[in-house]
């Protein structure tokens, strides 16, 4: 469904002024070109012309970048897929792992390695947790770098089954997940997850000549790090719906923007220090658009991982576990869905006349505008 105001359409109209007042970085170049030009003449599509009624219909093709808010709807579907064939009989937990902000400007200097200690930590804590129960257990871990409002917050989000196995191979349950909706004391992960992300991060630095200034340390160890823990979902459906919901999901999606003026953007957000009510922010689109930036991954960062026994290294594990608990056991060779074949299943109408409730035919394809050669290139050429 069209939306009223695009993310790509400001970014055209505004992100030619923005690159050329900030110094930004590749990606981010990048991403906002890529966004740009999403479903766009410039990337190329194709004619679709309806057999009965002669009714015509021009698609562009889809920049497929993934910071783009058009384009995550079939990666999110196949991903949940994936999912879906992985899932075991049990209780999930939603826990997410925050960082205080006096370590924000740490974050955005050196990104690649922040996020990755993140990581690291977030599942050495989870590791530890259940270790002492003599049990390695799973994690599905997400890195998002936005709060509802678009201010830089880098979290990640771990989806943790309630249970692991011993060393001989064997499904146990987790103490607190048996009987209840208890996975950890919330507290005492919060002191290991920041001792642990402190120390990696300490020493990542230090490979590089680079020393954490001792104010920063101190403000960090002076306060309790936010760790939360949710209740488990019921029902596998419900929690493929909730991995997928945080998976795919982009800063600031096109449904979300009120207004657009001059030069002045309005977005909804939730306020959760107000009990979730959503309010209005408006700003200048500058600001927006250095906001927007914050929130572009370094080129091939991986922002989604999996450990333990969910990680792909571990699929026998994993079909073992499957087996214990009766469930279907992850094939060996996964079988690709074709985007068509999505659209099918989720109902969604590709390539229907309205009018006539029949496929279109592609009459023609329009290729995409040609692109300049590279600078260096460009220099001999000339």
């Amino acid at each position: 469904m069209r939306t009223r105001f695009d993310i790509g359409e400001i970014i055209r109209c505004h992100g030619g002024e923005f690159l050329g007042r900030h110094n930004v970085v590749a990606p981010v170049r990048r991403a906002f070109t890529h966004m740009a030009q999403c479903r766009t003449s410039a990337l190329g599509g194709h004619v679709e012309v309806c057999p009965e009624c002669g009714d015509m219909h021009i698609s562009y093709n889809s920049c497929r970048d993934r910071h783009c808010p058009k384009c995550q709807n079939k990666e999110r579907e196949e991903w949940i897929n994936c999912r879906r064939e992985e899932i075991v009989p049990v209780k999930y937990f939603h826990v997410v792992f925050t960082l205080p902000a006096c370590l924000h400007p740490v974050a955005m200097a050196h990104q690649a390695i922040f996020y990755d200690c993140m990581f690291k930590a977030a599942w050495a804590t989870i590791k530890a947790f259940a270790g002492d129960e003599g049990l390695l257990t799973g994690m599905t871990s997400i890195l998002h770098t936005w709060g509802s409002n678009l201010f830089y917050h880098p979290h990640i989000h771990c989806i943790v089954p309630g249970g692991g196995i011993d060393k001989r191979g064997v499904w146990h349950h987790l103490k607190g997940c048996k009987h209840s909706d208890f996975l950890f004391p919330v507290a005492a992960m919060s002191s290991k997850f920041r001792g642990r992300f402190m120390s990696l991060l300490t020493r990542r630095l230090k490979e590089d000549g680079i020393v954490i200034d001792q104010d920063i340390r101190k403000q960090c160890f002076s306060k309790a790090w936010v760790i939360n823990s949710k209740p488990p979902a019921k029902g596998v459906n419900q929690v493929l719906e909730y991995i997928g919901r945080y998976a795919y999901r982009v800063a600031i999606t096109n449904s979300r923007i009120v207004d657009v003026t001059g030069s002045q953007i309005s977005y909804d957000y939730k306020m959760y220090r107000k009990e979730g009510k959503h309010g209005v922010m408006t700003m200048e689109i500058d600001s927006f658009l250095n906001f927007l930036s914050q929130h572009i991954l370094p080129d091939r960062f991986v922002r989604i991982r999996h450990y333990g026994f969910l990680s792909p290294c571990n699929r026998e594990i994993l079909r073992s576990i499957q087996q214990q608990l009766r469930v279907p056991p992850v094939p060996k060779v996964r079988k690709k869905k074709s985007y068509l074949d999505i659209c099918i299943e989720r109902g969604w109408d590709i390539g229907i006349c309205k009018d006539c409730n029949c496929q279109r035919i592609i009459t023609r394809i329009i290729k995409p505008a040609p692109r300049a050669p590279p600078f260096k290139l460009w220099r001999l050429v000339k």
